[in-house]
């Protein structure tokens, strides 16, 4: 089987299959040697089929490459298992392609510290893609003397690094602040809180995320509601202010007749909306926040709401109307008035009273 001219009918596994850790918080590296039984086929096309997933997983990534190595994200708070398979067709085959059985290779990340010191879990908030915030819950049997540390990596950094700006909370590392020039999108940013103490070692949990799947956007801006016709209702917003490209923004409206349960409306891309059939003498009165949509993400947190507005009435929290406030300082000069015309009618009948007495006298 070793010289140019002789037909393979079988073929060897790779060899020498090993995982190294890039101590990018997750990145694997995967390397392995083409099987002996291939030296010298000049005339064979070599390929290699490596399956690779989370032990517990039925999710297995499954590459096939003509390279003898492969970089790939990991979760490495779990067994990881990596089996690859040499395939081969060609002039040196009887012309079919010729499978090799499977190489495997179990991989398990050092996890030095026992499991109740490990965060229980980490929620990472982009805000309107300006800045993120990543807060972790500690488990409740975790050292009283733990101090966690957060380290990150996403692809335009050539090395892993420590957070530079942490949440604190009486006096403990809570979660770290990240400014803008720190995230990335549309890759793996990945993230491992470790730590240290005194009783004993602290286990390391590790995080990928995608930021973009991340984000709360602002509240939606200068919301304007117009009456143009007497059944009908128009609105018109104006996207989020920020980064936020405005095609992005899915909203929903809740709209209501005063007291009554709320309506939702969701709307995509579009930045008005008519609630028509309306009786114009009843109030309506709505409320909107903003999420980024299905075509700029796989999901992500809705805004807070904005004020509600009603029609036929002042925005919550919008200053007191002009003729609101000359009806209320014309009352104080009204009963003003009212007292002065009492005051001089009393008077008058006073002095009428008096002319008459001395008319009577006389």
């Amino acid at each position: 089987a070793s010289g140019t001219s002789a037909k393979l009918t079988s073929v060897g596994p790779p060899i020498d299959l090993q995982i190294r850790d890039l101590g990018l918080l997750g990145q694997l590296h995967i390397q392995w040697k083409a099987p002996l039984s291939l030296a010298g086929q000049s005339l064979c096309v070599i390929r290699y089929m490596l399956s690779y997933g989370n032990s517990d997983s039925t999710n297995c990534k499954n590459v096939i490459t003509n390279r003898m190595e492969y970089t790939d994200g990991f979760n490495l708070n779990k067994e990881i298992n990596v089996k690859i398979r040499t395939l081969v067709k060609g002039q040196c085959t009887n012309g079919t392609e010729l499978q090799s059985n499977w190489t495997e290779l179990v991989y398990r990340a050092y996890m030095e510290g026992h499991s109740d010191s490990k965060i229980k879990d980490l929620h990472c908030i982009v805000y309107n893609e300006e800045y993120m915030d990543c807060v972790w819950e500690m488990q409740s049997s975790a050292p009283h003397d733990v101090g966690y540390t957060l380290f990150y990596w996403h692809q335009e950094l050539e090395q892993a690094e420590q957070c530079k700006n942490y949440i604190e909370n009486q006096e403990s590392k809570i979660g770290c602040h990240f400014y803008s020039d720190d995230l990335i999108q549309f890759n793996d940013f990945n993230i491992c809180v470790n730590g240290s103490s005194e009783n004993k070692p602290v286990s390391p949990a590790y995080f990928t995320f995608q930021l973009q799947d991340l984000v709360k956007p602002a509240v939606p801006d200068k919301i304007n509601l117009t009456l143009p016709k007497t059944d009908e209702i128009y609105l018109e917003w104006e996207p989020p202010s920020g980064k936020i490209p405005p095609h992005c923004f899915e909203y929903q409206l809740d709209f209501r007749q005063r007291d009554f349960e709320w309506k939702s409306e969701l709307i995509i891309e579009e930045t008005t909306f008519i609630l028509s059939d309306v009786n114009p003498q009843i109030e309506y009165c709505f409320r909107l926040r903003a999420t980024v949509n299905m075509f700029c993400a796989d999901r992500g947190f809705w805004s807070e709401w904005s004020p509600v507005q009603c029609s036929g009435a002042k925005p919550v929290g919008e200053s007191t109307p002009i003729a609101l406030l000359l009806l209320m300082a014309l009352i104080p000069v009204t009963l003003v008035l009212c007292i002065l015309a009492l005051y001089f009618w009393i008077k008058q009948q006073r002095f009428t009273a008096k002319k008459l007495q001395w008319i009577d006298g006389l």
